[in-house]
């Protein structure tokens, strides 16, 4: 029950944070591997004028692009992220009685293993995910665009270009990426709601818990999370040669070298507003709602 609770609890976060996420991929892929100096015109240059973008080259639909993706995603990575953490918590994994100052870590080392775990269960659904979100009618100064005609489609043209191995591209990126976000977002929200909750407020109410502890998480898992995310999104809509090798990458380190190399520290942080902006909700709903499903389960024993 821990895993469907939080599957569905992500599920319902992504609804309403996908758009910030197609924001967040468009600004990551344009003008790769180009100095910043030499980026003569941009596309999606902020907030607002990525949101134009899109609207005015894919129209409001655009706005959700690879949802049905971003939702198999969000589902097989939290299902197995919170369950795995939820289930740990509960042997009592993450703390200890005898070194309470250990606690701390305990919940980076077991939030870090979750986030190892998820990365596998997820990464195929974040490759078709990414690749649906890149691809746009207008112009696009991204270096390529894989045209799948949805997710099925995508799912299908991957396997048969690269076969199983090319629904697994950029999984050590993906690992790192959600190592380290999950690690940062689990300790910081364990962290926090256990101090929350010395006071008389937040013990009177769970969601508003959830709430303060997820945005501090949201916050830490952001700032960490950026570059590792930079380079996860590279590596999963690089091109590829007919045998299935990226053209751009060949590997996690190189995919870090060039692009610092060519776009410095910058280039790390790419997309880092919308991303923000997206991971902090996100955070916020999906482990407010996580929360919540789980009081419904222990009131109701659902």
């Amino acid at each position: 029950m821990e895993f469907l609770l939080g599957g569905a609890s992500s599920m319902c976060a992504v609804l309403f944070t996908n758009p910030l996420d197609v924001l967040k991929t468009r600004q990551q892929l344009e003008g790769e591997l180009i100095a910043k100096h030499n980026l003569k015109k941009r596309s999606y240059k902020g907030i607002r004028q990525s949101f134009l973008t899109v609207v005015r080259t894919d129209g409001v639909r655009g706005l959700q692009k690879g949802l049905p993706a971003a939702l198999l995603f969000q589902f097989s990575m939290n299902s197995v992220r919170l369950g795995t953490y939820q289930t740990v918590d509960n042997l009592g994994w993450t703390k200890s009685t005898n070194h309470p100052s250990l606690a701390p870590l305990l919940s980076v080392f077991w939030g870090g293993f979750a986030g190892l775990a998820s990365a596998t269960a997820s990464c195929p659904f974040y490759v078709v995910k990414t690749q649906l979100q890149a691809v746009t009618s207008g112009s696009y100064t991204a270096r390529f665009q894989h045209h799948h005609s949805g997710t099925l489609s995508a799912f299908v043209n991957i396997y048969k270009q690269s076969g199983v191995r090319g629904l697994f591209r950029g999984y050590p990126a993906s690992v790192t990426r959600l190592v380290v976000g999950s690690a940062a977002e689990m300790a910081s929200f364990s962290v926090c709601k256990a101090v929350f909750l010395r006071y008389q407020v937040f013990q009177e109410s769970i969601v508003l818990t959830a709430l303060a502890s997820s945005t501090v998480a949201g916050f830490f898992t952001s700032v960490l999370m950026s570059p590792c995310d930079v380079v996860t999104t590279r590596m999963t809509n690089q091109a590829v040669s007919a045998n299935g090798k990226g053209l751009l990458y060949t590997n996690i380190f190189d995919c870090f070298l060039k692009i610092y190399r060519s776009e410095g520290i910058h280039g790390y942080y790419k997309g880092f507003v919308p991303m923000y902006l997206r991971v902090a909700p996100h955070t916020m709903l999906n482990l407010t709602f996580w929360e919540f499903f789980k009081g419904l389960h222990e009131q109701w024993k659902i």
